[in-house]
């Protein structure tokens, strides 16, 4: 969701400092499910104690929890663990998936050990729970795991993902949309996307917003991306507001409203969201929706541009060669030109081409 609009004494440049939006998908971090420890008993310690003993494996995972932090008991993590592996060995599948992911996080006595989480996360995975798949499926697909096993994580997560599971379901749609493990397939993404957005997750609904406002991997429906922006930003997603922002700009499912389109665009740079950030400096370079400003903008650009956003390396690095808003600086421009080339971004590519500093494609 880009617009292009030529800048004055561009030499024959066609510069990209207008309103945008929409424009790059991040992978977000893959991040291990949030488990509450249901372990608590409401029974006497030495009752506990006393059928932990005698076999019974939901007592013995109660015992552990109560032994590894210290409530109930006196704290003592050896003893904890090896009532969690006596459950765990029993078959108890809550007790398998808790130690799995005690063993992948840690604590301050109890080292990781990414080779026993997996076993114990895969067999509780095999008997149907939904946190080990996810969890064994993120593992497996991690880059720096020391069990990494790609095939098998995408497995897990599907598994995970048909019992309903939106965090696989997101990751499946982000996996399928950038050809990640999987062989990149936008109406498989879409599926996934669908899946999560209906249970109201925010990500999915953001980035099923973008696919159905580009028509990637569904039919292009402006009213239906509005929908599913305007649900996300209500539930705090900045990159659906400055997508909202764009709507608005270009009059799209919406009537054309610039300073809405700054409204939205306020927002999302204020949240912190680069595409918000490079899309409020442009709408300050241009006076479009607000009155023209260029430190502002500057101070925009440079936001988004520090994180590392092409468009918004590119116009800072033109505002310091035409030396609007900021002193001209010849090295600061070619700086960050340079960073905005680097990531292919085509109008810094050209505008390096025109100079001679890169051969032209």
């Amino acid at each position: 969701m880009r617009v292009f609009f030529p800048l004055k004494g561009a030499a024959c440049v066609w510069v990209a400092v207008a309103v945008a939006g929409c424009s790059h998908l991040r992978v977000p971090e893959m991040r291990w499910p949030e488990v509450s420890w249901p372990w608590r008993a409401a029974e006497p310690a030495e009752a506990l104690r006393q059928k932990a003993e005698s076999g019974d494996p939901a007592s013995q995972y109660s015992l552990g929890f109560s032994l590894l932090y210290g409530e109930g008991q006196p704290r003592n993590a050896e003893q904890g663990l090896g009532w969690l592996r006596k459950s765990a060995e029993s078959g108890y599948a809550m007790a398998q998936s808790s130690l799995g992911l005690l063993l992948l996080k840690g604590m301050s006595d109890v080292p990781k050990d990414e080779a026993e989480a997996a076993k114990w996360l895969e067999k509780a995975a095999q008997q149907g729970s939904v946190v080990a798949q996810s969890s064994l499926g993120a593992l497996l697909l991690s880059k720096d795991s020391g069990v990494r096993d790609p095939e098998a994580g995408v497995v897990w997560l599907k598994r995970a993902a048909g019992q309903g599971d939106v965090t696989a379901q997101l990751a499946l749609g982000l996996m399928y949309h950038k050809g990640y493990v999987v062989a990149q397939n936008d109406e498989e993404s879409v599926r996934w996307y669908r899946k999560a957005a209906a249970q109201n997750n925010v990500e999915a609904q953001t980035q099923l917003g973008i696919a159905c406002y580009r028509g990637k991997g569904t039919e292009q429906s402006f009213p239906e991306a509005l929908g599913l922006f305007t649900a996300a930003a209500a539930a705090g997603s900045a990159k659906a507001m400055s997508n909202l922002g764009v709507m608005a700009a270009k009059g799209e499912g919406v009537p054309k409203d610039e300073a809405a389109a700054v409204g939205w665009f306020r927002k999302a740079a204020e949240l912190g969201d680069d595409d918000g950030q490079s899309n409020l400096g442009a709408a300050y370079f241009k006076g479009v929706g607000v009155g023209q400003d260029h430190a502002a903008a500057l101070k925009w650009f440079k936001a988004a541009a520090e994180q590392g956003h092409a468009m918004a390396q590119f116009r800072l690095g033109y505002m310091y060669a035409r030396g609007e808003g900021v002193p001209a600086d010849a090295a600061k421009a070619a700086e960050w030109i340079g960073k905005a080339a680097a990531q292919g971004n085509p109008m810094a590519l050209r505008w390096l081409q025109e100079r001679g500093a890169v051969p032209a494609q």
